[in-house]
């Protein structure tokens, strides 16, 4: 039952996503690029992300867990919000409406969410691998490492059910925050109020921070989950406000109504 529920988890991960590009590039009937557009958004916007983070992380945790929480959250949104400004600002210069926004944010968070599911996958073969394998005989474990690596094999292989599908729970929250940064991102260039890109930001530093704090702290997995997706429905609630506040979903009826007459 434990190794359903892992595979349902990456492989939910992995699908999700590609189910969502399909669905909501024809619902909103705008182009794949947009969502490659995300997608590669993300990615760029790690590659300076990821090793300024694992250089800092030893410097800032000896700083106590409160700072520690908050410089990640920091880091995240300063990253990834700009990455998405730079995208709408300078590449996307037409894509100025809501639909534009839901689909480059599907974009960006699903890719998130399909890389975590391969690795996932990934880690779900190893250790099924090592659950039935003497790790003293791994070459690629050092000796002083084993006990560590029978700790780890052995917890994976005795969670709880629920904490093997919460990979793929915390992807779908995941995702309604990334849907919802893109679409203020591009609503603050859309209707050139700035305030709505450092909103973007400290909405993003504020849901890593807290999920980092948390963990520290110790809190169950599952109540941090629930947690997260109190802030998931929020970010979900954001996108809809500002749907009919975008310049161009205000213009388009006016325009269709012009055109009826």
């Amino acid at each position: 039952m434990l190794a359903t529920a892992y595979v349902i988890s990456f492989m939910g991960m992995i699908l999700l996503p590609i189910l969502a590009w399909i669905y909501f590039s024809h619902r909103l009937k705008l182009s794949w690029k947009l969502v490659l557009a995300g997608g590669l958004t993300f990615i760029a916007s790690q590659i300076p992300h990821v090793p300024l983070t694992l250089a800092l992380t030893p410097l800032f945790q000896s700083w106590g867990s409160i700072v520690y929480a908050v410089v990640l959250g920091l880091l995240a949104g300063v990253f990834e919000e700009t990455a998405r400004f730079i995208l709408f600002r300078f590449i996307l210069k037409k894509s100025r409406t809501w639909n534009e926004g839901v689909l480059v944010g599907l974009g960006h968070g699903g890719t998130e969410a399909l890389i975590l599911g391969i690795f996932a996958a990934l880690a779900f073969v190893n250790m099924l691998v090592y659950k039935n394998t003497d790790l003293s005989t791994v070459p690629s474990i050092p000796a002083n490492q084993i006990e560590v690596a029978k700790q780890q094999v052995s917890a994976y292989w005795s969670a709880p059910v629920y904490v093997a599908l919460l990979g793929m729970v915390e992807r779908l929250f995941a995702v309604c925050l990334h849907v919802a940064l893109s679409v203020m991102v591009l609503y603050s260039i859309a209707s050139k109020n700035s305030i709505w890109f450092w909103i973007a930001i400290l909405w993003h530093a504020l849901i890593d921070g807290l999920a980092v704090f948390l963990g520290q702290r110790g809190l169950n997995m599952l109540a941090l989950e629930g947690v997260i997706g109190i802030l998931a429905i929020i970010s979900l609630w954001i996108i809809f406000i500002l749907r009919p506040s975008f310049p161009q979903q205000i213009t388009e009826p006016v325009k269709q109504e012009r055109a009826e007459a």
